[in-house]
């Protein structure tokens, strides 16, 4: 199954390790955490550029769109010269390169897709199954990556934070208890 939509998150820009040319596709960044990780929630893209002279990527002539496809910890892989840009050398001495995730052609196009397609559903409101107390539960469908809106005695709860999902499998944090309520939306393939 593929994703409608690729992964996102607020806040995620890093900074890049110093001498990458236009053939690298292994990256070590700071704070690498502050990025989705491609294994649990997509694939996404990154605006990767000089901070150092260009503090708004639109302006650096040498911005370049980049997929990222797996992260372990703070290195990502990626793939270059995405959505029309060319693949360039990010090593200039004493500049600092930044990527950050943010709204690109590509993502405004499968927003576009998604809302006029019909390969897939919602599910609103859905219990999901499971024994309380307990911390495994289980939805109807696989949820489209990004689309789960899990809720938990109404405070939606935080992926990778207060759960953990593999499929349709959802692995509480901490205990649901009885008494307790559990409601989920999302979009799946159909």
């Amino acid at each position: 199954m593929s994703t409608i939509l690729d992964a996102v998150v607020n806040f995620g820009k890093v900074t890049v390790s110093s001498g990458h040319d236009d053939n690298d596709t292994s990256i070590v960044v700071s704070s690498g955490s502050r990025l989705p990780d491609p294994a649990t929630n997509g694939e996404f893209n990154l605006v990767w550029y000089n901070d150092t002279d260009y503090p708004d990527p639109s302006d650096d002539p040498n911005r370049e769109i980049v997929r990222c496809t797996a992260r372990s910890g703070d290195t990502l892989t990626i793939t270059r010269a995405q959505e029309s840009t060319t693949a360039s050398n990010k090593n200039t001495s004493g500049k600092t390169y930044k990527m950050v995730l943010a709204i690109t052609k590509k993502m405004i196009d499968d927003i576009q897709t998604g809302l006029n397609s019909s390969s897939f559903a919602f599910s609103d409101n859905e219990i999901p199954s499971g024994s309380l107390p307990g911390t495994a539960f289980s939805l109807a469908h696989t949820p489209i990556a990004g689309s789960l809106i899990l809720v938990r005695n109404g405070v939606v709860q935080i992926l990778s934070t207060n759960y953990s999902l593999s499929g349709p499998n959802i692995t509480m944090t901490n205990t649901v208890l009885a008494g307790n309520t559990l409601r989920a939306w999302y979009r799946y393939a159909v």
